[in-house]
């Protein structure tokens, strides 16, 4: 059953309240039950988890947009003949180095996926909200229908118990005119008959009663508990005034209200932005680029102080004329370079754009473009389907509130005669006019006449309330 979005207002400590009390509440609200059914019923905590999952998205697309920043770092123990990571010379000794880096990337342009993902994931969030909403509907109106059985059963119960203690009376006063000698014993036996009759129609209804409260239990997912009952409020018949609209008037007034036509038209808007992410990958894609990075080498050295000058000294070349190369000899002093100072002198910065053009892949964006397109198709024939289910729930719920009617009004009417009927034959029996056949007959059409009336009332106000639903109204009595 496809129902609009439920608004049951309830004050907030009520809620919080609720588990703490539930063993030892004996009377429960038909308010109560809703709010308690949807704060812990077990689909409705799984599509709520769907839910969140579906806001993580939003988020996360979101950040797509945000530059990526990456750093890494990595240390090495060399030692035998290697070459230094910063000089680049080959060395026996043993080096102790420190590589550091600090990358980023920023997608500029890939054929708006980015922004379609975005609006795509928002769109399947918002989809989960009413279908979130929906399972809310359909948990909330078992709950009325559980609970307006056990409202039937209670009735049910009382009729049987007052047929009971007037079956009963009836034997007494039997028995007292059989003793007269102004009625047979046979009377006496057919009032036997019939206050056994009700005796077991008395316990009938008693299990009846108690399935009927078991089936509410176990829809609230509640322990079962001896002291769970609800409320039996005054429940006024409906009045007629839904029925004078057309089911065509309901259905365009639920086209706006239910949150299953709203999940089914978003996720059609969220398969066409599909197909255009699909052919974002037709176009070029454009990103920008930047790193730093440095290191450290144990092995790094660096002059300690400025060169001694020590003289010339004799290259062992001589010049045309017969003279001496000579060349400046210095003395100097090296000292470990310190990390600080590395880091300063290695530091290499790059930034740079990149572009990524598709020419050919296989053919494997148009086939995902083919994918999306009908994606989107069946997203269409979904939301349709889910339309026409609307609508035909809606005539079958008009159908059958009208039918309900009749049967209502019609048993009301039948109760009243048979009433007047059973009065008549009571009367008659008394003064021995009549045999207890025909009394007894009369007893038992009322009871079943009382019974059908009462079946009529229940399902009448429910389908009503169906009806009353559809077109925003609430469920509480």
């Amino acid at each position: 059953m496809v129902l609009p979005n439920i608004r049951f207002q309830v004050a907030g400590l009520c809620i919080l309240m609720l588990p703490a009390i539930v063993n030892a509440q004996s009377s429960w609200s038909l308010q109560q039950c809703v709010d308690y059914a949807l704060q812990h019923n077990l689909t409705v905590k799984q599509q709520y988890l769907s839910t969140q999952s579906s806001k993580i998205a939003v988020n996360e697309n979101k950040f797509n947009f945000v530059p990526t920043v990456n750093g890494s770092a990595s240390g090495n123990y060399n030692w035998g003949r290697s070459v230094d990571p910063f000089s680049y010379t080959f060395t026996n000794s043993e080096i102790k180095s420190v590589n550091m880096s600090l990358s980023t990337n920023v997608t500029l342009f890939n054929g708006f996926q980015l922004q379609n993902t975005l609006k795509q994931s928002q769109l399947n969030y918002v989809a989960g909200q009413s279908d979130l909403r929906k399972i809310q509907n359909d948990i909330a109106l078992n709950v009325v229908s559980a609970y307006l059985q056990v409202l039937y059963a209670k009735e049910q119960q009382k009729v049987m118990v007052n047929g009971f203690d007037e079956s009963a009376l009836q034997r007494d006063r039997t028995k007292k005119l059989v003793d007269a000698g102004v009625m047979t014993r046979g009377n006496l036996l057919d009032a036997e008959s019939q206050l056994a009759n009700q005796e077991l129609n008395k316990i009938t209804a008693d299990n009846q009663l108690a399935i009927a409260r078991l089936s509410l239990v176990q829809l609230l997912e509640l322990d079962s508990t001896p002291n769970f009952d609800v409320a039996s409020p005054i429940i006024d018949v409906p009045q007629t005034g839904i029925l004078a609209q057309t089911p065509e008037q309901i259905y365009n007034i639920a086209l706006t209200l239910l949150p299953e036509i709203k999940s089914a038209e978003l996720k059609v808007q969220s398969a066409n932005i599909g197909i255009r992410i699909a052919q974002g990958g037709y176009l070029p894609r454009l990103s920008m680029f930047g790193s730093l990075s440095s290191g450290y080498s144990s092995t790094s050295k660096s002059l300690d102080g400025s060169p001694v000058f020590l003289g010339l000294t004799p290259t062992g070349y001589v010049t045309q004329s017969g003279e001496q190369v000579l060349s400046p000899s210095f003395s100097t002093k090296y000292k470990n370079t310190g990390l600080s100072d590395q880091i300063d002198n290695n530091l290499t910065k790059a930034l740079g754009l990149s572009l990524n053009i598709p020419i050919f892949n296989g053919f494997a964006t148009g086939y995902n473009v083919s994918r999306a397109r009908l994606n989107g198709l069946n997203a269409e024939i979904s939301s349709q389907q889910t339309k026409n289910t609307v609508y035909k729930s809606i005539q079958q719920a008009h159908t059958d509130a009208f039918a309900s009617q009749k049967k209502y009004y019609a048993l009301e009417k039948s109760v009243t005669a048979l009433k007047e009927a059973y009065d008549y034959a009571e009367k008659r029996y008394s003064a021995g006019l009549t045999s207890s056949l025909e009394f007894l007959t009369a007893t038992n059409n009322l009871t079943k006449g009382k019974i059908e009336y009462l079946q009529a009332k229940y399902d009448y106000i429910f389908r009503v309330k169906v009806l009353d639903f559809y077109v925003g109204n609430s469920l509480t009595f």
